[in-house]
């Protein structure tokens, strides 16, 4: 077992996932600032946005297979500090082709988090306490979201130079890294590399395959295959939808974009208390139970969204619609470790991740198109009724998945 007790080692996971988008998240809020330095076009400046972006994606699915390979621990280990290094460089560049390389390998590199870490704490919590735990381990990740904006721009208002920014939020995933490389070095899992030992109610691990150790690929997208497309459609959505809140926030209650990024802010917060009850409950009742109920409850909280009038109501509606969303997180994250053998495990959440955020990345535009020739607001209230029939139609098929 791992020397560390686990409830010690998931808080340092915490704070590795909080290190981690610091280091990853400083380039949106100081992009105005590097538009200025460098006299970059909007276009160059997407195309920081993208060199990132798109890298994060890719990355997730090799970086994955490489934890499968060699094992999660050395890749998580060596991608926090190669994020940290990444980030560093940033500050030191000194072109705008500099920048799109720094950031290119920042994205491969920070593809190297999530699926390795939510693999690893899988293996040693035993599945009844699996999705607490990986639900906690969110909270680090939801919270930067707050966290990293204000810190970036301050350091770079304290400093008078962007480049502080990036080198001071890079610090803390080094330090992280130092941190898990000492609390996990001798680190065993509770399973015996094949599957989880027990599973978590009404989950059943896929039987490992005669001539190796983990299930055939088939076996693994039959048992996970339609909850896993259910859920990244939602994602998509809510991705999506987030996107452009700010936005209806401005055009439809008349509010100023400050203000608008604020109470936007209250959807992460909501769900630093959202992933880990939902985590919590799907150890309780089942993971697909829980899922079944995220689906169910996005659109009527959406759709409270879209009709709330501004004030309290309207406040009360996105904390619901944050906290419901954030009830898959943790238990997808859980019910695949529960199906999955440990020899696969992490590729399929790799996979399950890229899936979400390369698809949302396409999506969001092709949302923008429809509300510059419809308006927000009809195209809000369109994509509500429609993740309720979605919901519905999950409820109806729910026997399949």
């Amino acid at each position: 077992m791992l020397k560390t007790a686990p409830k010690l080692l998931i808080l340092q996971f915490v704070l590795a996932h909080l290190s981690h988008h610091m280091a990853t998240g400083v380039l949106i809020p100081i992009l105005p600032i590097l538009r200025e330095g460098f006299n970059l076009n909007y276009f160059q400046s997407g195309i920081l946005v993208s060199a990132f972006s798109v890298a994060y994606g890719i990355g997730q699915v090799p970086m994955a297979m490489l934890a499968d390979r060699f094992k999660p621990r050395p890749v998580i280990l060596l991608g926090l500090a190669g994020t940290s290094l990444t980030a560093i460089a940033v500050s030191l560049t000194g072109g705008f082709r500099q920048m799109v390389v720094c950031f290119i390998a920042m994205g491969l590199l920070g593809g190297t988090y999530h699926a390795p870490a939510a693999s690893f704490i899988s293996e040693f919590i035993p599945p009844a306490k699996r999705g607490r735990a990986l639900g906690m381990h969110i909270i680090g990740g939801t919270a930067s979201f707050s966290i990293t904006p204000a810190a970036a721009l301050a350091i770079a208002s304290l400093f008078h130079s962007w480049r502080a920014s990036f080198f001071v939020l890079a610090l803390p995933a080094l330090l992280t890294a130092a941190m898990l490389w000492h609390a996990t070095r001798q680190g065993q899992s509770v399973g015996d590399g094949v599957g989880p030992a027990t599973n978590s109610p009404g989950e059943k691990a896929v039987a490992p395959a005669k001539n190796g150790p983990g299930a055939s690929w088939m076996e693994i997208i039959r048992a996970l295959g339609v909850v896993v497309c259910l859920t990244v459609v939602l994602q998509i959505v809510i991705s999506s939808v987030n996107s452009y809140l700010p936005l209806y926030l401005v055009d439809h209650h008349h509010i100023s974009p400050r203000w608008a990024g604020i109470v936007i802010s209250v959807i992460a917060a909501a769900g630093m208390v959202g992933a880990p009850l939902g985590g919590a409950l799907s150890d309780r009742f089942g993971r697909r139970q829980v899922v079944l109920l995220t689906f169910c409850l996005a659109g009527p909280f959406f759709y409270a969204v879209t009709t709330a009038p501004f004030g309290i109501f309207l406040l009360l509606a996105l904390v619901c619609y944050g906290m419901a969303m954030s009830f898959r997180m943790a238990t997808m994250e859980s019910l695949i470790a529960d199906v999955v053998p440990v020899g696969r495990r992490t590729t399929v959440l790799g996979v399950y991740f890229f899936m979400g955020q390369e698809m949302a990345g396409v999506s969001t535009p092709v949302v923008g198109w429809f509300i510059d020739r419809h308006g927000l607001e009809p195209v809000f209230r369109i994509l509500a009724v429609g993740l309720c029939v979605f919901a519905l139609s999950a409820y109806l098929l729910r026997k399949r998945w």
